[in-house]
């Protein structure tokens, strides 16, 4: 079970390969000229072109979360490379790249690993949820209605005002809960933190935000240029954040609320090329059970624990998502 930097080699690279062919790909495409030009002259474009550059460029975005989320994840857990150094590096150039302040992730998820479902802790949920959600004893870890669950698709904005903030408030040494500002957890206040995680924070923050800050002074300091940084990055990086959501959105629907990491967890076995995307972080109950155990090896760790699972009968994420709206689904069952 010990880490590798030629698994984390791999799938880094693999993942970021992938990234570039499928930008190569809208490349080729030959549109993006005129998306970057006059807005008027959208309407000249073949539909079958702009059909297969609405796929490529959803995807795009979607890989880019993947590196996000489930790479993010890995790394700051410590868990994608042996090296340390490594690890510092990847940390810092994902979160950079993918718009996501992965100093902030570590202090939020260990939180979460530490106070999984409790309704008071757990940053997840009083990040998300209301006190009236959250004290409803039916409550199953899932959005409040449907409109709820497909507002979560749509609403990308906020999910990149909330990051924005997070980094904002990590520049200036402030930690927060997952909405960028205040503390909803009923945990230690940020300013009773260890003062080495708050400079370690404040540090890669701040080195997030000059790097930022450089590019765009360098390469988006034209009309031309800044319409690329948009396009090739920003943009694809935000309409990620729909698709991610189908496969993050119910890592503890209808769980129980125990501190038993089996009973507490769902797993989703998934198809071959998802569990790639995803760094095999769909396997999600092996690893809130342990940790520590590097991504590559989680498939492993399934064969052995699977019997162990209570919430495993979800078999791809269609189905986990089907079972939270359909009628009498999680949803109707938490209102009834």
């Amino acid at each position: 079970m010990k880490r590798s930097d030629w698994e984390g080699c791999k799938r880094l690279f693999s993942n970021l390969a992938l990234l570039s062919l499928t930008a190569y790909a809208i490349y080729k495409l030959d549109i993006h000229p005129v998306l970057l030009g006059d807005i008027r002259q959208w309407t000249q474009l073949p539909l079958d072109k702009l059909f297969v550059f609405a796929i490529l460029y959803i995807a795009y975005g979607f890989q880019m979360q993947c590196l996000a989320f489930a790479g993010g994840h890995e790394l700051h857990h410590g868990n994608a490379f042996k090296s340390k150094w490594m690890s510092t590096v990847a940390t810092f150039f994902v979160g950079t790249a993918f718009l996501e302040v992965l100093p902030h992730e570590r202090i939020m998820h260990k939180l979460h690993h530490m106070y999984t479902l409790d309704i008071n802790k757990d940053p997840e949920l009083t990040s998300l949820y209301s006190r009236d959600e959250l004290e409803n004893l039916k409550f199953k870890s899932v959005p409040k209605s449907r409109y709820s669950y497909l507002k979560a698709f749509f609403n990308v904005l906020i999910y990149f005002q909330h990051r924005a903030c997070r980094l904002i408030s990590s520049c200036q040494g402030i930690a927060t809960d997952y909405n960028g500002v205040g503390w909803s957890m009923q945990t230690p206040r940020p300013d009773k933190m260890n003062s080495a995680v708050i400079r370690d924070l404040q540090f890669w923050s701040l080195l997030q935000m000059t790097v930022y800050i450089v590019i765009f002074s360098r390469f988006g300091n034209t009309a031309q240029g800044l319409k690329s940084l948009l396009f090739w990055w920003i943009v694809p990086c935000i309409l990620g954040y729909a698709p991610i959501n189908f496969f993050r959105n119910a890592e503890h629907a209808d769980c129980d609320m125990t501190a038993n990491q089996l009973l507490s967890t769902r797993t989703v076995e998934s198809i071959w090329i998802i569990r790639w995307l995803l760094w095999e972080t769909n396997f999600h109950a092996e690893h809130h059970a342990y940790p520590m155990v590097p991504f590559f090896n989680l498939p492993k760790l399934h064969v052995l624990l699977n019997d162990h699972i209570k919430h495993n009968e979800c078999k791809s994420f269609l189905s986990q998502n089907w079972q939270m709206i359909k009628k009498g689904g999680w949803i109707d069952v938490q209102n009834s």
